[in-house]
């Protein structure tokens, strides 16, 4: 009784804060509209502050926040579905001069911008090589004694350092080994921050180690800073312009805490937070953030799935499926609904994908949801979704990604060998057909498939091949149906938000392991922040033969595996916070130099990767075999799935009544 009482006490004073924080915050001018939230925030000299918001740009306040105003004079509107909406891109860092408070930058994941003037002009930064257009910016810092050098932190790519303005940029983190992390990689780089009276060193925040380096940026020496018990995931840091000390400090924002770190006698001292803490996830996702009401409660976070394809769905297979998920404790299937080639195998009775030859009926989905559903079996309907072979070739490849230089749809070919009168040869051919992720029309399409599936009863919608394509020669590839200035994330959020707004069953998403290990979403679309926004499981491959050995790096190639999914699932639940599941996929398959593995070897490789998941308080997983072979799977497994089963049941008699 007494938990209960103290629970409702704790969610009274929420709604408390959730009511009153942005009056506090923003005062009557930033806007009559309670839906603006804090992502970060900067205190400057005589009062100044300026903050960033979620998806409502850059406000002012000259008064410590009485009032504010709106600067967002050259900063990006969005380019989001349904595109009638005055909001703009997403901020993931802020930096002011300490030295002109009238100077500040800001940067979006993939710009930065910097204004001279309070901000009522922003320009934006152009970022030369080595920075990359693939580069995911995290972090920015103005030197507080040279005011043309800049520094900008990245996701996975490491610190840049400008001397001029921006104008040209060199590689900083070639000298930072603590960064590195293998084969490229660099861990990311959360907040960077400067002190005055300490010029020559540059601050690093890194919030999945929990650390904070010292750096200095003249002799190359790297520094820990000790950090204490209290703290617990770092939101940012800067230069500490308050009243507890008057020597040279840090000051240092964690989930629920705020850290005043003294330079000189290396001693923390806490403070209450300010208010941005209290509405601000780890990695910026806001407190507002779409939070899906799904019909099915929290039936998907208690998932240990199967892949299946349509053929072994069917009368002659599932039987012997569901006996082999019983004997070891799995209790849903993936099914291929919509597959690699863009058939439909269940039967669907849509006009659209009839008229275009994509219903190719392989089981029947009324008897499949009927014995699944009485053996207490989860059925995830997986839908490939971008990559579509038949929507691709249909009404003369309208919907196809299309070549430039060819005139023809895209295409990336392999050789493959043949034989031809005893004789051996090579072709070339086409493996994937990408349609065109701007398109609206590919999103309706898709979306309304899903919408019938729903309608059949199945338990969720995973969606796969949510993204751009990732090889061949991409630089021949135009997106007809592009927006002006829109960007790859935004056509993947556009057709998640549309997807999201139709569909009330939960909805899952597979993600590469890279982009779910780190915020990349530069590259092929896949922001896995951003998609926590909308769907309730990410489902990121992990497969450890997937990664390139030199990451992560260790002599023992199984217990990487156990470290690639522990750390893998914690990195990923960290960036998308308590609301969004974090399901992997699961490697059961072997290839490359794994295939000379035997018996006891490949069942401890399968062992130790779900080990990892369970350590790291996974919400289920699904194993990948593309045969539907499970032959990994041994009694371990079973013992591994009772233990999730009975942490699920534990959490469950101790969750507070949600009806006091």
């Amino acid at each position: 009784m007494k938990n209960s009482v103290v629970y409702c006490s704790f969610l009274l004073i929420l709604l408390v804060l959730y009511i009153c924080i942005p009056a506090l915050v923003f005062g009557a001018d930033a806007s009559d509209n309670n839906d603006y939230r804090l992502t970060h925030i900067a205190r400057a000299a005589g009062g100044h502050m300026y903050a960033l918001t979620d998806r409502h740009g850059a406000l002012l306040s000259k008064d410590r926040g009485s009032e504010w105003r709106s600067i967002n004079e050259g900063l990006p509107l969005d380019q989001v579905w349904p595109f009638e909406e005055n909001t703009y891109r997403r901020f993931t860092s802020l930096s002011l001069d300490t030295h002109n408070k009238k100077r500040i930058a800001a940067t979006t994941s993939s710009s930065l911008y910097v204004s001279k003037d309070a901000g009522r002009a922003w320009k934006e930064i152009s970022l030369k090589y080595p920075v990359k257009s693939k580069n995911y910016l995290t972090a920015v810092s103005f030197d507080p004694l040279r005011p043309e050098r800049i520094y900008l932190g990245t996701s996975f790519n490491g610190l840049f350092i400008s001397n001029d303005g921006g104008a040209s940029w060199k590689k900083e983190s070639d000298f930072i080994d603590e960064l590195y992390r293998g084969a490229g990689f660099y861990e990311e780089i959360t907040d960077l921050a400067m002190v005055p009276e300490h010029p020559d060193e540059l601050f690093i925040a890194s919030v999945f180690d929990n650390l904070i380096f010292r750096y200095n940026t003249e002799s190359h020496e790297v520094v820990e800073i000790e950090m204490p018990e209290e703290s617990e995931n770092i939101l940012s840091i800067n230069n500490y312009n308050g009243g507890v000390t008057d020597e040279p400090a840090l000051e240092v924002h964690f989930e629920g805490s705020r850290g005043i770190y003294n330079l000189k006698t290396r001693e923390w001292n806490f403070r209450p937070p300010l208010l941005r803490s209290q509405i601000r996830t780890v990695l910026g996702k806001t407190s507002d953030s779409l939070n899906r009401n799904t019909e099915e409660s929290d039936t998907h976070r208690d998932v240990r799935a199967l892949y299946l394809n349509a053929y072994n769905v069917t009368d002659g297979h599932i039987d012997e499926h569901i006996s082999f998920m019983k004997e070891h404790g799995f209790n849903g299937i993936v099914v291929d609904v919509k597959d690699d080639w863009g058939r439909l195998t269940y039967g669907s009775k849509l006009d659209r994908p009839k008229e275009i030859g994509a219903v190719h009926t392989i089981f029947d989905i009324a008897k499949l949801l009927e014995k699944a559903h009485a053996e207490g079996i989860y059925v995830i309907g997986r839908m490939v979704v971008f990559k579509d072979k038949r929507l691709y070739q249909a009404e003369d490849n309208k919907y196809a990604l299309w070549d430039v230089q060819q005139n023809a749809p895209w295409a990336h070919t392999v050789p493959e060998k043949y034989e031809e009168e005893g004789e051996e040869k090579t072709r070339y051919v086409q493996r994937e057909f990408w349609t065109d992720p701007f398109s609206e029309g590919v999103w309706d399409y898709n979306i309304e498939i899903a919408e019938e599936l729903e309608s059949l009863g199945i338990d969720e919608i995973q969606f796969d091949y949510i993204r751009f394509p990732s090889d061949g020669d991409l630089s021949t590839a135009r997106y007809r149906f592009r927006k002006p200035g829109m960007l790859k994330t935004e056509a993947i959020e556009s057709f998640v938000k549309k997807a999201a707004e139709d569909i009330s069953i939960p909805i899952s998403v597979d993600l590469y392991g890279f982009n779910s290990w780190y915020r990349m979403g530069n590259w092929i679309g896949q922001d896995i922040g951003m998609l926590a926004e909308y769907v309730d499981i990410i489902c990121p491959m992990y497969y450890p033969s997937h990664f390139p050995f030199q990451f992560l790096s260790r002599d023992n190639y199984i217990h990487r595996a156990y470290e690639l999914y522990k750390i893998g699932t914690q990195r990923a639940q960290k960036i998308v916070g308590p609301s969004t599941s974090i399901r992997p996929y699961v490697q059961a398959f072997l290839m490359g130099h794994e295939l000379s593995m035997e018996e006891p070897e490949y069942f401890n490789y399968l062992n130790r990767q779900l080990e990892g998941i369970v350590q790291a308080q996974g919400g289920g997983y699904t194993l990948w075999n593309n045969m539907n072979k499970y032959y990994m799977v041994n009694g371990r497994v079973s013992e591994l799935n009772q233990r999730l089963l009975d942490s699920d049941k534990k959490e469950e008699r101790e969750k507070p009544d949600q009806t006091l």
